[in-house]
């Protein structure tokens, strides 16, 4: 793949950057459809082609502009993977100012504060190795 077509999957695969597997993923992607098509379906967070598989109306024919069934799969599969990747920063970034919170406030207050329960607080706190 030249430095050109790669870019334009860097720009928009970000949440695959450290990933190994990026070339394979995008290699796939570009036999079927293209970076600006993925950018919006992430940018929707998959919405419009969940609805177009759905049997919705839609603005755009968001399957065939995958590269159809096996490219709304692969593109759906993105989508997943980049809320996997926030969903992983959101956990890490909330647990440890969950471990600064417990400094200055019990367990039992803190989950009070939050909602949660004591022990949700403990296992959240202890998966993250605080």
């Amino acid at each position: 793949m030249d430095a050109v077509a790669q870019a334009g999957w860097d720009e928009v695969l970000t949440h695959r950057a450290l990933d190994p597997a990026f070339a394979a993923v995008t290699d796939r992607l570009r036999r079927l459809t293209s970076p600006a098509v993925v950018a919006d379906v992430l940018t929707d967070r998959g919405d419009g082609l969940l609805h177009q598989l759905a049997g919705q109306p839609t603005d755009r024919d968001w399957t065939a502009e995958c590269g159809g069934p096996l490219g709304a799969v692969l593109v759906l599969a993105e989508v997943d993977a980049a809320a996997s990747v926030l969903r992983s920063h959101v956990a890490a970034a909330r647990a440890g100012l969950l471990a600064d919170l417990v400094q200055d406030h019990s367990l039992v207050d803190l989950a009070d504060l939050l909602g949660v329960t004591r022990q949700a607080l403990h296992k959240t706190l202890k998966n993250r190795g605080l």
